[in-house]
């Protein structure tokens, strides 16, 4: 008969018993203690036995019966469960255990019994008044000659610094490191999880992709320390927007996501989009500093047989397309929009080879004096002709360009291509003595060689710098690398002149004229195009003409495609224009033998 441990403890058997659960504990249990089990060493008194489970601080060990009893506890169980008691007999052991799950050891305990097997499991001990630690528990019952069970051995090996390492692992292969939030890991397994859970219904699901506008703008002034906590304040405010149960991850950089839950109800992605929007675009201000950003969204709904992966693409291919148009919009998927990235992932392919197998060619539109409508001078205009797609717009690969950092060779390129052909004009036709414009972008004008590679084509073309027009858009004189620096003025001392295009765009200010060496303002398009639409425009035109001329600059309209437009530029005294009135864009040789030659004959005159 098996004696509680009451009973045990009042008597002078345990010595005994411990001698026979060492005796029968065989392989397991001189494992546990790291003691070698051979036939010539000599037998261990029960004493020594305590003494080695004593030692054993980094491991606890209780001795039970089949009633859960406690027999026996080592020091180390009783260093780990916080007894103070030298004999923790008549305590309850399973008080250190966690009430969650005091239940699976017990049991645990029962099944090893039953099926003379060995029970490993891993729980949490929770003392009273103590520090929570997680243990490795192991149970290995003993039984005698006659397989009649005499107690039970439990070890218990503190784990939770591995726990705690492993824990510390899974943050942060699934979760952001800044934010907390799901990483793109995390996403995955729980969309597809989600897809999983309905694959053959439509609209369940709506994936919101989230980019911000004017990030990186921020991060590279202000810093990227301010960068990151304008991240956090963003993620704050994308979780407020969300319902409980949907998910918010972020992806890297300043793009989220956010999985909404629509019950075939998609009226409820685009309330979450709209107050999405709504909150990304208050201001945030960090140490002092006050920065605006907007979100550019796309959105996607899940399909029947569409993978995780896959609403991810389609809801970024519909952010893209939401960036191209306005900041702070939002675009919903749709399968035109696929069509068009894989032509543009085409093209951006193409694109690596285009220069070296010369299929750039630079092409030249005509600018005419207003007044007496000759020829001053030409703008060199990028074309591209690829024998497998045929001819591609400048509006899609010029961006291409700029994206796949290939904007710099190909720019100088054209620089060159243009100055020595005007060089050449000049030569031929001295009569002729014209400017050539050529745009630049802000990407080349960072490129901290670019004032000696522009003196090396002027060099080595021959080219009189003032016969050198460098077209700029607006926006370049916002960026801080060429608004503060004395790029533009060391340009401007080569004799090179610089013109301001696009011009009344929403960016442009008077402002700049004055701090910067600007030379010509070329009207936008869009005011010309739609001049007659309404008086504003008029207005607006007339103004700029006006407001260079007082500050001594040219002013150039561009677009001018009808005898009506050009008349009303004569009549408010603009200076030069170019447009499909009196040509496009054409090849050098063209140009040269309609332009250039002694039998040039004007084709348009100003009524």
């Amino acid at each position: 008969m098996v004696l509680n441990s009451l009973e045990f403890a009042r008597t002078k058997t345990r010595p005994n018993l411990i001698r026979s659960i060492w005796s029968k504990s065989g392989t397991a249990l001189r494992s546990l203690l790291n003691i070698a089990n051979n036939r010539q060493q000599r037998e261990i008194s029960a004493a020594t036995f305590e003494r080695i489970l004593d030692n054993l601080d980094c491991t606890g060990v209780v001795v039970i019966d089949q009633n859960h009893n406690c027999i026996y506890t080592s020091r180390g169980w009783r260093k780990l469960a916080a007894v103070d008691c030298a004999d923790a007999c008549d305590s309850d052991w399973l008080e250190a255990i966690h009430v969650n799950d005091r239940s699976r050891v017990t049991t645990g305990f029962d099944n090893a019994i039953q099926q003379h097997t060995v029970f490993h499991a891993e729980c949490r001990l929770q003392p009273a008044g103590g520090q929570q630690r997680w243990v490795s528990c192991r149970t290995q019952p003993i039984f005698n000659d006659n397989n009649k069970f005499i107690a039970c051995l439990g070890s218990f090996t503190d784990i939770t610094e591995s726990r705690q390492a492993s824990a510390s692992l899974l943050r942060l292969s699934f979760y952001d490191t800044l934010t907390r939030l799901p990483n793109r890991s995390l996403l995955m397994h729980r969309l597809h999880e989600l897809l999983n859970e309905s694959p053959k219904q439509d609209n369940h699901l709506a994936l919101i992709f989230i980019d911000l506008d004017g990030f990186k703008l921020i991060n590279d002034t202000l810093g990227h320390e301010l960068g990151d906590r304008l991240i956090l304040e963003i993620s704050y405010r994308l979780a407020d927007c969300l319902a409980p149960g949907d998910t918010l991850a972020r992806l890297g950089s300043d793009e989220f996501t956010a999985v909404i839950h629509c019950a075939d109800n998609p009226a409820l992605a685009e309330k979450a989009a709209r107050r999405i929007m709504a909150a990304v675009k208050e201001p945030v201000t960090i140490n002092d500093e006050t920065v605006y950003v907007t979100a550019s969204i796309g959105i996607a709904f899940s399909k029947k047989g569409i993978s995780a992966d896959g609403l991810i693409r389609q809801a970024d291919i519909a952010m893209y397309d939401a960036k191209k148009t306005t900041s702070n919009t939002a675009q919903y998927y749709n399968r035109r929009l696929t069509a068009d990235n894989r032509a543009r992932l085409t093209v951006s392919s193409l694109l690596h080879s285009a220069l070296s197998q010369n299929e750039f060619k630079v092409h030249y539109q005509p600018q005419l004096d207003i007044q007496s409508n000759t020829i001053v001078g030409s703008e060199a205009l990028l074309r591209w002709h690829n024998p497998e797609v045929g001819t591609i717009s400048p509006s899609v690969f010029i961006p291409l360009l700029e994206e796949r950092g290939l904007i710099n060779q190909v720019g100088e390129w054209v620089l060159s291509q243009s100055c020595q052909m005007q060089s050449k004009w000049h030569c031929e036709y001295p009569q002729h003595l014209t400017t050539i414009s050529v745009n630049v972008s802000s990407i080349q004008l960072h490129d901290r060689t670019f004032l000696r590679k522009l003196k090396d084509i002027l060099e080595s073309s021959g080219l009189q710098p003032e016969c050198l027009v460098l077209e700029l858009t607006e926006s370049i004189l916002l960026d801080d690398y060429v608004g503060d620096s004395r790029l533009l003025h060391e340009i401007s001392a080569l004799g090179v002149k610089l013109a301001l295009d696009d011009f009344g765009t929403g960016y442009g200010s008077f402002s700049y004229l004055k701090k910067h060496p600007i030379d010509h303002i070329k009207i936008d398009r869009s005011f010309i195009d739609n001049l007659f639409a309404c008086d504003k425009n008029k207005a607006i035109t007339t103004s700029i003409i006006d407001l260079s001329h007082k500050l001594g600059k040219t002013v150039v309209a561009e677009g001018v495609d009808s005898h009506e437009e050009l008349n009303f530029l004569t009549m408010h005294k603009c200076d030069i224009y170019q447009g499909f009135l009196s040509s496009r864009a054409i090849p050098a040789a063209d140009f040269a033998r309609k332009y250039l030659t002694s039998q040039h004959v004007r084709e348009y005159t100003a009524a």
